[in-house]
């Protein structure tokens, strides 16, 4: 199943943990609680009170949940025409894509 986590509340349980993939150059923020985070190709874990973030580097599987309990969202301070671009230069291996012209194709502004 595929589901979107932009921006959404999500609550989390012990031993419950969410898995998922590709979110590099978006934040995990603990909205609530307390929360415990690893990522494959990030060294450590990361344990993260209400408030705190952190910044996905990478986008290998990521692990989080509750710690006990918590809720979090994924945040991008991205505009959506880059974080397209970036993921298009990555899986396709063409050369640098420009995030204006993507936008002008979609009729969108670049800025979000």
């Amino acid at each position: 199943m595929r589901m979107s986590l932009r921006n959404e509340l999500i609550q989390l349980a012990e031993d419950r943990p969410l898995a998922f993939r590709g979110a590099r150059g978006f934040h995990l923020e603990c909205a609530e609680g307390r929360v415990w985070l690893t990522v494959e190709g990030q060294a450590g874990d990361f344990f993260l009170a209400k408030g705190e973030r952190l910044s996905i580097e990478s986008d290998g599987l990521a692990l989080v949940e509750g710690f006990p309990s918590g809720a979090i969202r994924l945040v991008s301070e991205v505009p959506w025409t880059t974080l397209l671009a970036n993921w298009c230069n990555r899986r396709f291996d063409l050369p640098a894509m420009n995030p204006r012209k993507i936008a002008d194709r979609c009729g969108r502004s670049a800025a979000g």
